[in-house]
C-alpha cells in the first residue's frame, strides 16, 4: 500500500462522533491539568496532562481538516473531495493557530478561580491551627499552616504561626526559618522578631538577638516579654548594668508571673534590687530547677573573688 492510500485510510477512519469526543478528551485533560496545578499537586503529572490535552485537541481538528471523501461523477471518474466545507476547514484553521493561546486562557481562568477559593479558606486553617496549638496537639497544629502557606506564602501570619508550633515541638532551626520568612513578608510582625531574638539568644548569636530586641522595642515600647528576653542577652553580653535595668523595667510593668518571677530571680543572680520590694524583705529565689545560678553575675564574681 503507497503512503498516500495510508495516510488516506488512517485520516479518514474516525467518525465525526469520534472525533467530538477525542476533542472532548483533550479538554478534559487541559482542565484537569489546571485544577491539579492551582492545587499545587503532582505538577510534573499535570503538565504532562495539559501538553496531552493540547495535543489531542489539535489531532482532532487536524483530522477535521484533512478528512476527504470519494465520489463518483461517471461511471469511469471518481472525484475526492474534502469531507467539510471550505467554511469549516478554515474555521478549524484558526482553531489550530489559536487552541495554544485558548488553553493558557482557560488554564489561567481556572488558576484564578480556584486560587480564589483556595485563599478563601486560609483564615479557617489559620483559626484552626491556632486552635490545635492552644490544645497541645502540635502536629496537627502544624498540618494546618503547612495547608495555609502552601495556599499563600506570602503570609507572614502563617509563617509566625508555625514557627510557634516548630518552636513548641523544640525544633528551633525550623523555627528560625519560619520567623525569618514571617519578617520578610512583613517586617512589621514584633513577635516574629521577639521570638527570633529569644532562639539566636539561646544559639549564642547575641549582636542579631539585640538587634531584634531594638526593633520590637521600637515597634512597641514598654513589652515587659522583651525587656525579660533582652535582659538576658544583655547579661550574656557581659552588660550586667543594663541587664539588671532591663529587669527592673519588667517588674514596673507587670506583676504577672510569666515575666516577674523569671526577672526577679535573674535579678538575684546579677546582684540587682527588686523595685517593688523592700531590702529587709528580700529573700532567695530558687531558679526553675530549684537552684541558682542561670547568669553571669556579680555574686557570682564575688564569691569567686572570696574564695580565690
Amino acid at each position: 500500500m503507497r503512503g498516500a492510500e495510508l495516510y488516506d485510510r488512517v485520516i479518514n477512519a474516525p467518525g465525526l462522533m469520534h472525533l467530538v469526543a477525542a476533542f472532548g478528551v483533550g479538554v478534559g485533560f487541559i482542565m484537569l491539568a489546571a485544577t491539579f496545578l492551582a492545587f499545587g499537586r503532582v505538577r510534573v503529572l499535570a503538565r504532562f496532562m495539559g501538553v496531552l490535552g493540547i495535543a489531542i485537541s489539535m489531532l482532532a481538528l487536524f483530522v477535521v481538516h484533512e478528512q476527504t471523501v470519494e465520489e463518483r461523477a461517471g461511471q469511469y471518474v471518481t472525484v475526492t473531495r474534502y469531507r467539510y466545507p471550505e467554511s469549516t476547514r478554515f474555521q478549524v484553521r484558526v482553531a489550530l493557530l489559536g487552541l495554544p493561546a485558548a488553553a493558557a486562557v482557560v488554564t489561567v481562568w481556572v488558576l484564578g478561580t480556584v486560587k480564589k477559593r483556595l485563599r478563601s479558606s486560609v483564615p479557617d486553617h489559620m483559626r484552626e491551627g491556632r486552635k490545635l496549638l492552644l490544645h497541645g496537639r502540635v502536629d496537627e497544629a502544624l498540618v494546618q499552616y503547612n495547608k495555609a502557606i502552601a495556599i499563600a506564602p506570602y503570609l507572614g501570619e502563617a509563617h509566625l504561626q508555625r514557627g510557634y508550633a516548630r518552636e513548641a515541638k523544640g525544633e528551633t532551626d525550623l523555627a528560625l526559618q519560619d520567623f525569618n520568612a514571617a519578617l520578610d513578608n512583613d517586617p512589621q510582625l514584633v513577635l516574629a522578631h521577639l521570638h527570633r531574638g529569644r532562639i539566636l539568644t539561646e544559639k549564642g548569636e547575641l549582636d542579631a538577638a539585640m538587634q531584634d530586641f531594638d526593633k520590637v522595642m521600637a515597634l512597641r515600647p514598654n513589652d515587659p516579654e522583651c525587656y525579660l528576653n533582652r535582659g538576658v542577652c544583655q547579661a550574656r553580653r557581659g552588660q550586667i548594668d543594663e541587664a539588671i535595668l532591663d529587669f527592673q523595667r519588667v517588674l514596673k510593668l507587670t506583676n504577672h508571673t510569666d515575666y516577674a518571677e523569671p526577672a526577679r530571680f535573674y535579678l538575684q543572680q546579677l546582684g540587682g534590687v527588686d523595685p517593688t520590694v523592700s531590702p529587709l524583705m528580700a529573700a532567695p529565689l530558687l531558679g526553675p530547677n530549684g537552684a541558682a545560678g542561670a547568669l553571669p553575675g556579680r555574686n557570682q564574681a564575688a564569691a569567686t573573688d572570696h574564695g580565690a
